[in-house]
């Protein structure tokens, strides 16, 4: 995982160019990597299939022509069964040693057999007491040898029909010692009788067979032999690996199973060989035809070539276009990285140089721009704190106006003169509850509960002064009570309706404060019964300077919404003259950071 962390890092930490070339490489090389694969195994993939299949149509070919070569042979055997039955029957076959006639009569049927077949190199006839006759003197050494051959007891047990033997070497019945011979047996029964007269031997001389398989196939290097059962090579071009197994294990395994079955060419793949197979059932043997895979992929060598050339070329270009692409592109953004960091160290002065239109030269604009941008907010942002703190000032002076609080206290005081010590005691209380919340440790934001209760506290003491004057009734629902607002929002409206509205009507009044949400949010309206307010009247009422200079009226409360919550939100003033002022102000709905939220119930005073 470190390790893991380490790299990302370095990577994060490298120059643009590196980035470039590490970004770059993997683009270049793999394509051509990808390309140069997959090219070479298909070109190399249609090369082993046109090689297969070549060697497959040689293969059925050669094994066409030592099929041949074995019907040939049965059809010798086939007629000398005829041609020595016809000789015994008509010459009567000698109980004693036979004469000279009759042994010219045998040896002649042989020889002109060999010459109507001459696939067959040599003919032996063995007759039932014993006898040999051979169309060469040669086979007619040692021939007792053939009964206590394996030759001679699958004969003997056999029915007459053709029986083939393994290609060997052998001193009896052949013409050398040294010969390979594939021997074909008969057992020779009397056609009338069906006694047995003797038996056939021909041999076919591995020389015969082995000239059919041709020195150049398909390929050069292609070789072509004949295995038995066990894996041994019984038929080779080259005599040295004459009776011997195949060398490579794997192959003479896949051999000897090619071996066992009949007609299906599975082919060879393995450790750098090719190699097809033809079973030849009648003579149990296997023609093998392999050709070594490197010979196959010879010209697939000059792509592999090619490709690794490309690859370097490509590394080359890689490298010259980090290095282009790092002059055009990574220096101007070196540039800009170095004016960027003089802002980082809080100075806003410098701009970037722009030279041209490219994707940087629009890059340094925007940060041109966005540098000019950021000095108009700061100083945009230090005028709404410098009118942030007007406000606070004024708000300050406000909530402690001197005329409220000597009135309040000499309302305390005559409610003591006369004894009514539970309303001395509320006013007291509302009194201290009203500059509690109007201080709240400092904070601008509390929730709309807290500004309700504020507004109750001082309309609970105005009330006390103004007992025939008004009434009033809130109902704002619990679920708002929750909502942001600037401390001294409504107290100012709720000043404005008594003094303004109200107390000039000469009759009693009604104020009503109501609260509702809306789809932007909150919605408060105060609204009284008393003289109403005519536009002019608005207007003037809205930009009042007090004598001081300092301005806390009904404009007060909208810039300072505006100000906090954005020019969406403030204050509307509505009415008319005698029919009452209405103050609605809209708010959005959010939570105040640290704020003491209280629900207080919907009331109804009178």
């Amino acid at each position: 995982m470190n390790e893991r962390r380490a790299r990302s890092r370095w990577l994060s930490d490298a120059t643009i160019r590196n980035k470039i070339i590490l970004i770059y490489i993997p683009l270049v090389i793999i394509p051509l990597l990808v390309t140069g694969i997959v090219s070479n195994r298909m070109y190399t993939s249609n090369i082993v299939k046109k090689t297969e299949k070549s060697i497959s149509d040689n293969s059925r070919l050669i094994a066409t022509q030592v099929e041949g070569i074995a019907r040939n042979a049965e059809s010798c055997a086939n007629i000398l069964t005829l041609n020595l039955n016809r000789v015994i029957h008509d010459e009567g076959q000698p109980t004693d040693e036979p004469d000279a006639r009759y042994v010219s009569l045998l040896t002649n049927q042989l020889s002109f057999a060999l010459l109507v077949f001459p696939d067959v190199d040599a003919a032996a006839f063995i007759d039932a007491e014993g006898y040999a006759y051979a169309s060469n003197p040669s086979l007619l050494e040692q021939s007792q040898l053939y009964f206590d051959s394996g030759i001679y007891e699958r004969l003997y047990q056999s029915s007459g029909n053709n029986v083939w033997f393994p290609m060997e070497k052998r001193s009896y019945l052949s013409r050398s010692g040294e010969q390979t011979v594939l021997t074909l047996g008969k057992k020779v029964s009397d056609i009338a009788t069906g006694r047995t007269l003797g038996w056939l031997i021909l041999n076919v001389d591995e020389n015969r067979i082995s000239r059919i398989f041709p020195i150049n196939g398909a390929l050069p290097s292609e070789m072509n032999y004949l295995a038995d059962a066990g894996g041994k090579i019984v038929s080779s071009v080259d005599k040295e690996a004459l009776l011997r197994l195949i060398g490579d294990e794997d192959l003479r395994q896949w051999a000897t199973g090619e071996a066992e079955r009949t007609g299906v060419e599975v082919p060879y793949r393995e450790r750098g060989t090719l190699a097809i197979g033809h079973p030849l059932a009648k003579l149990g043997l296997t023609l093998v035809s392999v050709v070594p895979m490197k010979e196959l992929t010879k010209e697939t060598r000059g792509i592999t070539l090619f490709v690794l050339v490309l690859v370097a070329s490509g590394l080359l270009l890689v490298v010259a276009s980090a290095g282009l692409l790092s002059k055009t592109i990574a220096t101007p953004i070196v540039r800009l990285t170095r004016t960027m960091r003089k802002v980082k160290e809080e100075s806003l002065d410098p701009t970037f140089d722009v030279q041209g239109k490219d994707e940087i030269g629009l890059l340094g604009e925007g940060f041109n721009s966005m540098i000019g941008r950021i000095r108009r907010l700061l100083e945009e942002i230090a005028r709404e704190q410098k009118s942030k703190r007007e406000y606070e000032l004024a708000l300050i002076q406000a909530q402690i106006k001197p005329h409220f609080l000597y009135n309040t206290l000499d309302v305390i005081y005559a409610l003591s003169g006369m004894g009514r010590d539970k309303d001395v005691q509320r006013t007291t209380k509302a009194l201290a509850d009203y500059y509690r919340i109007v201080l709240s440790k400092g904070r601008e934001i509390i929730t709309l509960g807290q500004e309700l209760q504020n507004v109750r506290d001082y309309l609970a003491i105005q009330k006390m002064r103004y007992a025939d004057v008004f009434d009033y009734e809130i109902d704002v629902p619990s679920e708002l009570h929750a909502a942001a607002v600037l401390k001294m929002t409504l107290q100012p409206l709720v000043e404005n309706a008594i003094y303004h509205g109200l107390k000039p009507a000469d009759r009693f009044g009604k104020l009503t404060i109501k609260g509702e949400a809306d789809k932007d949010g909150v919605k408060l309206v105060v609204k009284d019964d008393g003289v109403g307010i005519s536009f002019a009247k608005i207007e003037e009422l809205s930009n009042r300077q007090e004598a001081d200079g300092i301005s806390f009226g009904v404009s007060s409360v909208d810039r300072r919404i505006k100000l906090y919550f954005g020019d969406s939100y403030g204050l509307q003033l509505t009415g008319e003259p005698g029919q009452g002022t209405e103050a609605i102000v809209t708010l959005p709905f959010e939570a105040p950071d640290n704020a003491d939220v209280r629900s207080p119930a919907k009331e109804d005073e009178r």
